[in-house]
């Protein structure tokens, strides 16, 4: 399984989450709070060179910052599915 990092997929791809980086302790609990949980489904929808990451997970629109992106580890689908 090719694993990796939110931050490195393009605009488009499609991915589920697979795990994320444990050094923060309060990192896990600030996903939790966005609603963003292993094994769920999503896509980029829009990644520039500055700023945040527009992602859609289970239908919902959510920034997510660079520094978190880096954080969450995904499983990139070649084709879409969403």
């Amino acid at each position: 399984m090719n694993k990796y990092r939110l931050i490195d997929l393009k605009s488009g791809d499609v991915f589920k989450i697979v795990d994320f980086d444990e050094s923060c302790k309060n990192f896990r609990q600030r996903l939790h709070d966005l609603g963003i949980h292993k094994g769920q489904l999503g896509q980029i929808i829009n990644k520039s060179f500055f700023g945040p990451l527009e992602i859609d997970v289970d239908g919902r629109k959510l920034a997510i910052g660079r520094g978190m992106a880096k954080k969450i580890y995904v499983k990139k689908f070649e084709c879409p599915i969403l």
